[in-house]
């Protein structure tokens, strides 16, 4: 066993290794971004009840995820009744060895709900059946200050939370003080059905990042990722990808009694190996930000500002954008939740000039509740509008406007 642990440990913590991995290969920054967030804590979390002595403990659990209300705009003919919002159900076994010294997971869900609610209910339609799965396994193993672990998780294409993904993953952290040293390899890929109408799209990466954190003062961040996509089984009519790129990330975040602030920067190099190593630098600037004046009100305002320059062509594509969420409870039956955004993209060779303006706001009344029932009367508004100055007639612009009532039993 402690020959196991220290393979896994150094195989982990080996990053030159992740590198010669994605030495050949690459992947956009969008599709980092998306990934890396799957990514960005894999340390299985699980409440452990203890059933036997603190040497061996299991434990099996159901689990239940429901997204958060979406901003967006809703329109009418797209809504989903409430007893059929998208949700995920699922069972999680864990396996506790030595008091925590290591961990195993296993843990497999199912979703529902959710745009195909009415296709659900056709007795014996199980299409989407294995589209709607989930299978993850995790290991997390601790030795003094050094903690190390392996994930596996593939879910389909209908599945709720991190659809059509499948991942793989070795890791290591190392903490001294208030410095924490981590790294990860792994693989991960789309396609995970094997549609051959589709594109498979494989990424091998590898991370290395410090982190340092004192009480009282700003946490700051530095993150190298070295990356790399490969595309595969390209249906008839779509290019091929191969891609290449590193990443140089900083952030500073900081936490106050009412408010919290995260400014982040990152720098990213690519080239594209189809087009014979040819070069694209983009340059990403983030802030976010929650504020608490008081106990009954929340904004939540981000800023993001994004510059992409393509060597080939000398095209330069710039993409501000802006977002605000305010929420606010008056007591326990009245609260009022709205949200705003803009977006827009330019491109300096005249071919790309668009903006999006959004919003949505909520008010909603509890009108009556009882040991039995509960009373929910909602005001929902919501407006959507693209705008292409290079053709305004595709210009899309939605309105929406809906009232609720609803009756639930407790």
């Amino acid at each position: 066993m402690p020959l196991l642990l220290s393979l896994i440990l150094t195989l982990s913590l080996l990053l030159p290794a992740s590198l010669l991995w994605a030495g050949s290969e690459a992947i956009s920054d969008q599709t980092f971004t998306n990934w890396s967030a799957q990514l960005s804590d894999p340390t299985p979390q699980t409440d452990l009840k203890s059933a036997s002595p603190a040497l061996y403990q299991t434990s099996l659990t159901s689990t239940y995820f429901a997204p958060p209300p979406t901003v967006t705009a809703t329109r009418l003919q797209n809504l989903t009744p409430e007893t059929e919002q998208p949700r995920a159900h699922g069972l999680l076994s864990s396996i506790n060895v030595l008091n925590g010294m290591l961990v195993t997971e296993a843990e497999m869900a199912k979703s529902e709900g959710g745009a195909t609610w009415l296709q659900n209910k056709i007795a014996g339609d199980t299409r989407d059946d294995a589209a709607s799965r989930m299978l993850r396994l995790g290991i997390t193993g601790t030795a003094g200050s050094v903690r190390y672990g392996a994930l596996y998780r593939s879910a389909g294409h209908a599945f709720l939370n991190g659809p059509d993904l499948a991942i793989r993953e070795v890791w290591g952290e190392w903490t001294s003080g208030q410095a924490t040293v981590r790294s990860a390899v792994g693989q991960q890929w789309n396609n995970v059905s094997g549609d051959t109408a589709k594109t498979r799209l494989g990424q091998t990466y590898g991370r290395l990042g410090l982190a340092w954190k004192s009480p009282g003062l700003p946490e700051f961040m530095l993150t190298y990722s070295n990356t790399g996509l490969r595309s595969s089984a390209e249906p008839l009519g779509v290019a091929p990808q191969r891609n290449h790129s590193h990443t140089l990330e900083g952030a500073l975040a900081y936490a106050g009694t009412t408010w919290n602030a995260r400014l982040a920067s990152a720098y990213i190099l690519g080239s594209d190996l189809q087009r014979n190593r040819a070069e694209n630098t983009v340059r990403l600037q983030t802030f976010t930000a929650a504020i608490r004046p008081s106990n009954t009100l929340t904004i939540t305002p981000t800023l993001t500002y994004r510059e992409e320059t393509q060597d080939w062509s000398g095209t330069r594509i710039e993409s501000p954008s802006a977002s605000v969420a305010v929420q606010y409870r008056h007591n326990q039956c009245v609260w009022l939740s709205a949200a705003g955004s803009y977006a827009s993209v330019h491109s300096s060779d005249g071919l790309i000039d668009t903006q999006q303006v959004g919003g949505k706001g909520i008010l909603a009344w509890d009108l009556q509740r009882s040991q039995a029932w509960a009373t929910l009367l909602s005001f929902e508004a919501g407006y959507n509008r693209l705008s292409n100055n290079l053709a305004p007639s595709t210009d899309i612009q939605d309105i929406s406007g809906i009232v609720k009532l609803i009756l639930a039993a407790h």
